[in-house]
């Protein structure tokens, strides 16, 4: 373990990263592949999937609060020497890679009613699983970081250990199962396997690169932590209730595209092996945005970047939307768009986690505690409630635009169903997120320098 007051290094930001690789190497899957797999190899009917996806969302909600103020708690009556984040990643990633593998494999092994209930419980599983494993995660965040450079630092090394691992999973993972049409459920066990292997060996060594550099949080929290807490924060933090809407949004747009992009694909485009291809030309228009927005933010400020991600990936997406109604657009036209839009409107959510460090240092100044746990459960659990929206709303959507599993070609009303969820929800999830930042966010450069002079004053009082 280095000094506390030493620099961040490469290797902190290279673990880091990898919590992030690690963690989406399954929850990729769950994002753009579970409706596929419960719908068309496990043959579960639509309306069933959707209520069952609602009741999982409804849990998840309610769990991430709870599991963020556990860890809060935990910490404040241990002090666990590795940290308070840090030792939950050895308790959490073996069961995540587990529970991951049975989604994909378990209903298999049942007929009839039981593979309802079998779907269920280990979807559920996962999603409690992973819950906490992505609190540690973004826990971590401020635990490791002490300095606004280093919080943006940690963010990028997140958002691309992410968007490799997404990337890599939706380039492997269409052509692991295109490749055993005759037995699908082998294909998506064997995938599943390979990603939920790959996925731990990278949280093991997300554990070995990190460290807790930030003991702040050590000094401050005299108060006691109670779970009512958060209720405080919403009533004063402006900018973190602008984070939670944003997550929100971001959630459905996230899921309502992503999940039903297979179906864009294979029956908009005419092949699911496609969609490996657009996810290819995703990783370079992602990486050049990425790479360049530290620049952007130096010159013109994060604020300005992020307002103009938002609407830039919103006409992008609204300009593909009206190709596809108006004119027959070749593949190449909607994979170029689609990786651009993506890309530029996806830059909110790799720096929404510097945003969110930043809402908690907020907070701290505001209410003088540090809730880590609490704040980035919260946080998760109204994103992931729009996940599980997006999600429940997609699934419900596909039956009721007359999706026929049986059909060889779908018809022109849902073949017009698909690129609506696909183009024009995002376009509207974009603009809305843009309109939160705009005008709830209250962060400000005069609040900033107030929020350093305290911190300073603090440091100098310890």
């Amino acid at each position: 373990m280095s000094h506390p007051n030493s620099p961040l290094t490469v290797r902190h930001r290279i673990g880091y990263a990898l919590g992030d690789f690690g963690g989406c190497m399954t929850f990729s899957l769950m994002t753009a592949f579970t409706t596929r797999y419960y719908v068309n190899v496990a043959l579960i009917d639509t309306a069933i999937i959707a209520a069952m996806t609602l009741i999982w969302k409804i849990f998840d909600a309610v769990s991430n609060p709870i599991v963020g103020v556990m860890l809060d708690k935990s910490f404040a009556r241990s002090r666990h020497p590795q940290g308070k984040f840090r030792p939950w990643i050895l308790r959490i990633s073996p069961l995540l890679s587990i529970s991951a593998i049975l989604v994909f494999t378990a209903p298999g092994w049942v007929t009839g009613a039981s593979r309802l209930v079998v779907a269920f419980v280990t979807y559920l599983m996962y999603e409690l699983f992973y819950a906490i494993h992505s609190i540690a995660l973004g826990g971590l965040l401020s635990a490791m970081a002490k300095t606004d450079t280093e919080r943006a630092d940690l963010s990028s090394a997140r958002g691309i250990g992410a968007m490799i691992s997404n990337i890599g999973i939706q380039v492997a993972f269409p052509l692991i199962i295109s490749s055993f049409e005759k037995n699908p459920a082998l294909g998506y066990g064997l995938g599943v396997t390979v990603c939920a292997v790959g996925g731990f060996i990278a949280l093991m060594l997300y554990y070995t690169f990190t460290e807790e550099r930030n003991t702040s949080f050590q000094t401050t929290n005299a108060a006691p932590i109670r779970a009512t807490d958060i209720l405080e924060v919403f009533r004063k933090n402006r900018a973190f209730v602008a984070l939670c809407i944003h997550g929100m949004l971001q959630g459905i747009l996230m899921s309502v595209g992503g999940s039903l992009s297979t179906y864009m694909y294979a029956d908009v485009l005419g092949s699911i092996a496609l969609m490996s291809m657009g996810s290819i030309l995703t990783m370079p228009v992602s990486l050049v945005c990425m790479s360049a927005v530290p620049k952007l933010s130096r010159k013109m400020g994060t604020q300005k970047v992020l307002h103009g991600s938002l609407l830039l990936g919103f006409g992008l997406y609204v300009l593909l939307f009206a190709l596809h109604i108006f004119t027959p657009i070749h593949v190449w036209v909607h994979m170029i768009l689609t990786a651009l839009a993506g890309g530029i409107s996806g830059l909110s959510n790799m720096m929404q986690w510097g945003m969110l460090s930043e809402a908690i240092e907020y907070n701290e100044y505001l209410t003088g505690k540090r809730t880590e746990g609490s704040i980035n459960g919260t946080f998760n659990m109204l994103r992931r409630l729009g996940q599980g929206l997006g999600a429940s709303f997609g699934v419900a959507v596909l039956g009721l635009i007359g999706y026929n599993v049986a059909a060889a070609v779908q018809t022109p009303a849902t073949i017009l169903g698909i690129k609506v969820l696909c183009l024009l929800f995002p376009a509207l999830c974009a603009l809305g997120s843009w309109i939160v930042f705009r005008f709830v966010w209250d962060i400000t450069p005069e609040v900033r320098e107030k929020m350093h002079s305290w911190s300073r004053a603090r440091e100098g009082q310890s």
